[in-house]
């Protein structure tokens, strides 16, 4: 993976949380803005323990070129849909 399109991603305005794929088959998630780091050849994700606090829970060093892929994670729930309402019910 390329560090300028990471970064790009990282520094999107609003932030966007990202899924990367690794060729080991692990999944990481960035789900807050300001928790990833590029360095020259790896990338440093930082876990929180809660939304919106420092305090750290658990971090991984990434070397970019064991990034495979990486996509946006959609936030929005699937909608289900309903059925359509026959008259007289409510």
């Amino acid at each position: 993976m390329i560090s300028e399109d990471v970064k790009e991603e990282l520094d999107r305005h609003p932030f966007v949380p990202l899924r990367l794929y690794l060729s080991s088959g692990q999944k990481i998630d960035i789900k807050y803005p300001g928790t990833a780091w590029v360095r020259r050849n790896t990338m440093l994700i930082v876990h929180p323990l809660a939304p919106g606090t420092a305090a750290i829970g658990n971090y991984d060093v990434v070397a970019l070129p064991l990034i495979e892929r990486m996509e946006q994670i959609n936030g929005s729930t699937p909608r289900t849909r309903r059925a359509p309402r026959r008259r007289g019910q409510s």
